[in-house]
């Protein structure tokens, strides 16, 4: 690829990772859980019921972990926090990989360009 493509592709990058809302990394699960009390649904012998569903978030940053509750009506929200999150990773992913790729032209076309003596080293 031509440097102006890659340079070209580098501004696209950047240009989505503008349009990126809220995000936050980790993973959303759904708990389910028996409270063993007598008499409860979750332990009737025929037909037992569990409590949930609870939604857990799961998360690591600067090497913390950390689980927190999410209540159902912020699921939705959560959700799309954590989309943008993982599409945040794959367009920065995609700029490092684009800037390599330039980076690496332009040294090659500094090489050409340079005179022999230059490039050579002779003792």
């Amino acid at each position: 690829m031509r440097q102006e493509q890659l340079q070209a592709q580098i501004e696209k990058v950047k240009a989505e990772l503008l349009k990126l809302g809220p995000m936050r990394p980790g993973s959303l699960s759904q708990q389910y859980s028996a409270c063993q009390k007598p008499g409860c649904k979750c332990v009737d012998p025929a037909h037992p019921q569990k409590h949930g569903p609870f939604y857990q978030l799961s998360y690591t940053h600067l090497g913390k972990s950390t689980t927190q509750f999410v209540r159902p009506q912020f699921v939705p929200e959560v959700r799309k926090q954590l989309a943008n999150y993982k599409k945040f990773k794959t367009l920065t992913q995609q700029w490092v990989t684009l800037a390599l790729e330039l980076c690496k032209l332009e040294m090659q076309k500094a090489r050409s360009a340079a005179p022999p003596s230059a490039t050579t080293h002779q003792s």
